[in-house]
């Protein structure tokens, strides 16, 4: 079961999870939001610390309860409006950066996607977006191939 980790309290994570390679811990930036391309940032916000994660039993549903943990609404429980509190999740690629190495984190298939980096990566960056999003990570195909055909026409 996941953790909240104390402010002020430092965790060596390479450290704690020698010996489980499904456990990682991600560090939360939270209530607050991404600029628009093409210079990207996080501004603002809060950022904590979610320990004993297990890959195996994560989805994003746990990602829900650890907002609900850190206080924000509900957004099953409100009515969809403008205003509804509707929660974007995004991972960064360890090492990555936020032009090319931001995912979405929005469903069973992108959770797979970040499992790939849990054996050699214990700490994973987590930014969430309320409201919507400036992203494009949720509005590009995954079935992509990311080629383009130039083709001369007569």
């Amino acid at each position: 079961m996941w953790h909240i980790r104390p402010k002020h309290e430092v965790v060596d994570v390479s450290t704690v999870y020698t010996g489980a390679p499904t456990w990682f811990s991600i560090k939360l930036h939270h209530s607050e939001k991404f600029t628009k391309l093409p210079d990207i940032k996080y501004i603002g916000g809060e950022v904590c610390y979610v320990d004993y994660v297990d890959i195996h039993e994560f989805s994003v549903h746990e990602l829900d309860a650890i907002m609900l943990d850190l206080s924000y609404p509900d957004p099953r429980m409100i009515e969809l409006t403008d205003e509804s509190p509707v929660i974007y999740y995004h991972f960064r690629i360890p090492n990555g950066d936020f032009q090319f190495g931001l995912r979405n984190l929005g469903n069973d298939q992108d959770v797979i996607n970040l499992s790939k980096y849990i054996a050699h990566n214990k700490l994973i960056e987590v930014y969430t977006e309320h409201g919507k999003t400036n992203l494009l990570t949720y509005f590009i195909s995954p079935n992509a191939k990311g080629k383009v055909v130039i083709e001369e026409l007569p």
